[in-house]
């Protein structure tokens, strides 16, 4: 949450990756570190959403609290230096192990349907893998909440999951290559159609290559 009110705050300067958008559309990424703004910044509707979203998570999170009996840490810092990695998990639950969870909410259609897929979405999965990674920890639940019915659908990710732990690792080496060198054409353009482009909100950049001048 704290790292969403951040990317808000107009006196935010992005200096590292945002573990929570790594599965995100490469170039988008990197325009954003530059600090490009937004082709159609958040409107009142989408606040509310994101306001909305975060009391829900909130809610689950004193759940957890109250109902575990386990020591529970939100909203925990997460940061690797060498990666150029930045974040905050939801929360660290801390009984004889440790657990990460990482809350998100859905309205009830695309609950259902990822509930019948029977798998978390893939960007949920390298972003707790982060927060597993820096932190150290073996194992973390994806927790999705139905807006409407307050439904719960829990998904595991491993540290150890070697599959994941090779495509997110290959995204930030190229994001951070690509920074280093100063050079978006090591990223590659998201394919027309894909949810990546569709959701990027700097596509203007790729589209117009010479608007990238004004912000380097």
């Amino acid at each position: 949450m704290k790292e969403k009110n951040e990317a808000r705050n107009k006196d935010y300067k992005q200096t590292s990756w945002h573990a929570s958008s790594i599965g995100n559309c490469l170039r988008g990424q990197y325009i954003q570190r530059l600090g490009a703004v937004k082709e159609e910044p958040t409107d009142s509707r989408g606040l509310r959403v994101f306001s909305v979203g975060n009391q829900m998570e909130e809610w689950v999170c004193d759940l957890i609290k109250k109902q575990s009996g386990v020591s529970v840490e939100t909203q925990v810092r997460v940061e690797d230096k060498k990666l150029e990695i930045s974040g905050y998990a939801d929360a660290v639950l801390t009984n004889d192990t440790k657990t990460v969870y990482e809350l998100k909410t859905k309205h009830s259609r695309a609950f259902w349907y990822m509930a019948k897929e029977g798998k978390a979405m893939r960007q949920h999965e390298y972003q707790l893998w982060l927060y597993l990674k820096i932190l150290n920890i073996p194992e973390g639940i994806i927790a999705y909440i139905s807006k409407d019915d307050l439904s719960i659908a829990e998904y595991i990710v491993e540290l150890k999951d070697k599959v994941l732990e090779k495509e997110v690792l290959a995204r930030i080496d190229l994001l951070n290559e690509a920074w280093k060198k100063k050079d978006i054409n090591l990223l590659p353009l998201e394919e027309d159609g894909s949810w990546q482009n569709k959701f990027c909100h700097y596509h203007k950049y790729c589209v117009e290559p010479k608007l990238l001048d004004n912000i380097k």
